[in-house]
């Protein structure tokens, strides 16, 4: 049987079905052409040491007035903004309270108990504590991740300094905590109460998962509107600079009506409306899966249907 010499096209053809491409390329991976032949990339570069805490679920791109490059990073921990390889947290805060002596320490362990009975917190949030005094031969003044919640009005934090004797103090304290962090990734749940009331035969468990937490995010101009799933919708000014955090969208002046829960967020680009999928209602704060609102026309803040505005 003579042989005859095949030359495939160039170029990898997914508009097509794969017998439509014969001839070409269907479906590749990590290659690319040169002079018409398939040529295989060489590997990746990291292009930064910097690193970010929590598994990242969700990236957004876009570039500002004064052409700075940004993305949006999500994760289950934190929200950042990565600009020149550095990442810069923008997390939104939950609560700042004031509290007289809180803190207990043991001699000889970094684990510091923190008594707050504002409560609100679970285990892995992150709490940021300043003006405290020193106590037990430490001074807890900084970030700290929660390790375990002990109560509804205790905690416990990792100062990563043994305490010389046992101790309880710290004078007047201000502690603002950021938004409450979730699972990295889904955890299968059984037993009593693990799913909806009357899911399944009676008296048998139906096995149901802690959800990740997925954030949607989207820029409005050079500015980002973002929010974790089942979550407030929150705003990042990038006038106000990378290391600016966050806001809840309600708390900006003017504001009316923003939903109180969303389970996607969407930007119309060109007609500027800020969409809310999975919304509470307008007047009531039960949330309906299959609603859908909207703000109107060129703002993100003004959610109140009237006459008066595309809300």
């Amino acid at each position: 049987m003579p042989l005859k010499k095949l030359i495939l096209k160039s170029g990898v053809n997914r508009e097509n079905t794969r017998y439509t491409s014969e001839g070409g390329w269907y479906e590749c991976d990590k290659i690319r052409f040169r002079q018409g032949s398939p040529e295989k990339i060489g590997g990746w570069v990291r292009t930064s040491n910097a690193t970010y805490l929590g598994v990242c679920r969700s990236l957004w791109s876009w570039v500002t007035l004064n052409s700075q490059s940004l993305i949006g990073v999500g994760t289950n921990l934190k929200f950042y903004i990565e600009n020149g390889t550095a990442y810069n947290d923008i997390t939104p805060l939950r609560d700042t309270v004031v509290l007289t002596d809180p803190f207990a320490t043991v001699s000889g362990s970094p684990i510091v108990t923190v008594t707050d009975a504002n409560g609100g917190y679970v285990n892995n949030d992150y709490v940021t504590f300043s003006n405290a005094t020193a106590v037990g031969g430490v001074t807890v003044n900084g970030e700290y991740q929660l390790t375990t919640t002990t109560t509804a009005n205790q905690y416990t934090i990792d100062v990563g300094t043994a305490a010389t004797s046992a101790a309880t103090g710290g004078g007047t304290v201000t502690a603002v905590y950021q938004i409450n962090t979730d699972v990295p990734f889904s955890v299968p749940i059984t037993g009593w109460g693990a799913s909806g009331w009357g899911d399944g035969p009676w008296g048998e468990g139906t096995p149901s998962a802690a959800r990740i937490r997925l954030w949607s995010q989207s820029n409005f101009g050079e500015d980002l509107i973002f929010g974790p799933r089942g979550g407030r919708i929150y705003y990042w000014d990038a006038g106000s600079g990378l290391t600016s955090r966050g806001v809840e969208l309600s708390t900006l002046f003017g504001a009316s009506d923003v939903p109180i829960s969303q389970r996607v967020i969407e930007v119309s680009d060109i007609n500027r409306f800020v969409f809310a999928l999975g919304a509470n209602d307008f007047g009531t704060a039960v949330v309906n899966p299959m609603l859908v609102r909207w703000s109107d026309q060129g703002s993100a803040i003004d959610w109140t249907p009237s006459v008066t505005s595309q809300a």
